[in-house]
């Protein structure tokens, strides 16, 4: 973890050129991913760069005859794992006695209810009805891309076609999304180039608004005593089977009716101008844009629920809960505009290779919404906004913007291929931060020395086929804190007297630090690349430190002043360790193999901190990890009443079978003086292994 602070630990995605979503992407249309982890690469991106970049490519066309091609996936998904619940009625009525009798609860089943359940031939009246296997069913995905390519010797075009159907295994839950990758380039001239890379999607997502968790949880809660509607075929939902059961909210009633919609419309686009004005000197201007569309409707209807056994006019036992009734229907929408001119001067004089980059960039964000809604309807036929009663009908909006302004270069300079040189500077200044603190310079130096081309190597050394030493240093930004976070913000809503009446005010909700200031990440790598037996055997390893400072976090601030806390420059975090990647690929005859072991140990520190936190289960403290775990230690379960009796007292009021804490400072009493911190916050170590398999040009395996 870089970061604890307001501004997140999300890497910056770049899509051809410009910034973007990889969620957005279908997967079909990606040529290639590049991922940028230390400052010397990363730092040209500047202010939000510190999380580390990941560059995508999208396929581009090849010039010749137009060629085709369509692929198909198909996937099954099931839950792995589900609870052993009882299903059987007169079972689950006699461990209910059994249980309201070890509690003392009052109420129980009778013994003429039990033997209804037992001995009945008529499953639809006297069910052991089995919920989990009513809502949650194995479900079908399937996606389908088509893919057209070709173009002459001086255009050439990509276009990508995509469809998933992604129903989920939870009842109510189903997700479609069509997808146009469309991709054009042009030579128009042996000085111009054009271009384009346009992204358009449709997603449509449908979902029973209280969620899946209490969806999951309404289910469990449910006996097997009654179906979700009555015997009786009138449709009606079913609340429980007798009064005095615990009544939850019937999940199929939910899923059918307390439907939430969101569909989203999405489009990223740019085009670039490319001008080679000189020998070695190109000019690229690109300009392109994010949009998004979204329109959600949350209806919440109101459905009664039945006793099981309820005649045709019998009153609803309860109301369906779904967090209220009526309907909001809200339109969510931002463009993101970014636009950057750049020149690159390529020179090699001798065995003296030089590129030279310049630029500016420009980006600006605006984000709009607006709500809509009424509470109470006639009926549940017509959920739109119109249909509703007037008498409780609301409305609000918002809207939000920001900017940033870059300059940024770039010098590479290689001497024969052995020794590497670049260096990278952005100049960043953001709308987010007051005046005079608005902008921030990110600089960064790597050095790489390639030893296996220098001559003595070769003859000493020829099972190795590359070696090169790389070190780097840099400085990299964050600045995604919110909107405006040093100004003053009046919240309105508020009613103040005057005179005899109320008049609309507004008041002030919280602090504000005008003084904050970018934060900052500065990192050192130290890397080895080596390759063995032509280049069939790689080994990467990698050293880095990587400290964080000048983290935007809310300040410390007492509950009793009353207002919202700032967000200041709060704390140091400190993580470094290594990563190590062993590699081996080779053929047999058209089958190419290849193996992979990748394993990294990363330690973090908060090295500087306002003021210890203790939070519910973690603890924020200087020296430690950042929210490093902070609890009792588990001694042993409870055997019996005597041992409770004769240990220190618990946090709780312990039974048998439940947890025994340790009585770390001899007090005879567990409290906050006996929480220890335990270590398990950020894994030791991470490894992965990965083996592909591939026939000509045919993937066969990945694993």
């Amino acid at each position: 973890m870089g970061t604890f602070s307001k501004a997140g630990n999300e890497p910056l995605v770049i899509i051809d050129g410009i910034p973007g979503n990889l969620t957005q992407l279908n997967a079909e249309n990606i040529e290639s991913v590049t991922v940028l982890k230390d400052a010397a690469s990363a730092s040209i991106y500047g202010s939000r760069a510190a999380n580390g970049v990941i560059l995508v490519t999208t396929k581009q066309g090849k010039a010749g005859k137009m060629q085709v091609s369509y692929s198909y996936n198909f996937g099954r998904t099931k839950a792995t794992s589900l609870p052993d619940l009882v299903y059987n009625s007169a079972q689950y009525m006699q461990m209910y006695n059994q249980a309201a009798t070890n509690s003392g609860a009052p109420n129980k089943f009778s013994q003429e209810q039990i033997d209804a359940y037992a001995n009945s031939t008529d499953r639809n009246l006297y069910p052991n009805y089995n919920w989990l296997d009513a809502v949650i069913k194995p479900a079908n995905v399937q996606t389908h891309n088509l893919n057209l390519t070709g173009g002459s010797e001086t255009t050439t075009y990509n276009v990508g076609l995509g469809i998933v159907d992604q129903p989920d295994i939870m009842l109510g839950f189903k997700y479609k999304k069509y997808n146009l990758q469309l991709n054009l380039n042009s030579k128009i001239n042996d000085h111009i180039t054009f271009g384009s890379s346009i992204t358009l999607n449709y997603g449509q997502r449908t979902y029973p608004r209280p969620g899946s968790q209490d969806i999951f949880l309404s289910t469990l809660s449910q006996s097997p005593l009654y179906g979700p509607v009555l015997p009786d075929g009138s449709g009606r939902y079913t609340a429980t089977a007798y009064s005095f059961q615990s009544a939850n909210k019937n999940p199929i009633a939910v899923a059918e009716n307390a439907l939430a919609s969101n569909t989203d419309y999405f489009m990223q686009g740019n085009i670039f101008l490319d001008v080679k004005l000189l020998e070695g000197l190109q000019w690229k201007t690109s300009v392109g844009t994010n949009f998004d569309f979204q329109k959600t409707y949350d209806y919440k209807p109101v459905i009664g629920q039945y006793l099981w056994f309820a005649g045709p006019t019998d009153q609803p036992f309860r109301t369906l809960d779904v967090g209220g009734q009526g309907l909001q229907v809200t339109d969510n929408n931002y463009i993101y505009p970014i636009g950057y001119t750049q020149l690159t001067y390529s020179k090699k004089i001798g065995d003296h290779a030089f590129n030279i980059l310049a630029g500016t960039q420009a980006e600006y964000y605006k984000n709009q919404s607006l709500s809509a809604s009424r509470v109470t309807y006639p009926n549940n036929s017509v959920p739109e906004i119109d249909a509703g009663g007037t008498g409780s009908q609301l409305n609000s909006g918002t809207a939000a913007e920001w900017s940033i302004n870059s300059y940024y270069g770039r010098l590479n300079y290689d001497y024969k291929g052995k020794y590497l040189l670049e260096g990278n500077i952005r100049y960043d200044g953001s709308s987010r931060f007051a005046q005079g603190n608005k902008w921030g310079l990110y600089p960064s130096l790597s050095l790489g020395y390639r030893i296996s081309q220098e001559d003595f190597f070769k003859n000493i050394l020829p099972v190795i086929s590359d070696l090169k030493i790389r070190a780097s240093n840099g400085k990299l930004g964050n600045q995604n804190i919110g909107n405006y976070p040093y100004q003053d913000v009046y919240t309105t809503g508020f009613s103040y007297p005057f005179g005899a009446n109320l008049g609309d005010g507004v008041r002030k909700t919280g602090l504000v630090d005008q003084s904050i200031r970018w934060e900052s990440t500065k990192i050192f790598d130290l890397g080895l690349d080596i390759s063995f037996f032509k280049n069939k055997l790689s080994l990467t390893a990698d050293y880095y430190n990587k400290i964080t400072t000048d983290i935007l976090d809310l300040g410390p601030l007492p509950i009793y002043v009353g207002y919202d806390p700032p967000i200041v420059n709060n704390g140091t975090v400190r993580n470094r360790g290594m990563e190590l990647s062993l590699s081996y690929k080779d053929k047999i005859g058209e089958v190419g193999y290849a193996f992979t072991a990748n394993i990294q140990a990363n330690r973090n520190k908060l090295l500087k901190y306002s003021a210890t936190k203790i939070n519910a289960t973690t603890i924020d403290k200087v020296g430690l990890p950042f929210d490093s775990y902070y609890v009792y230690e588990f001694e042993k379960i409870f055997q019996s009443t005597d041992e409770i009796a004769a240990s220190p007292k618990q946090p709780y009021n312990p039974v048998p079978g439940t947890f025994k804490f340790k009585d770390l400072n001899g007090d005879n009493k567990i409290d906050e003086n006996d929480r220890t911190v335990v270590s398990g916050a950020f894994p030791n170590y991470d490894y992965s292994l990965n083996a592909n398999f591939e026939y000509k040009n045919l993937s066969l395996i990945h694993i």
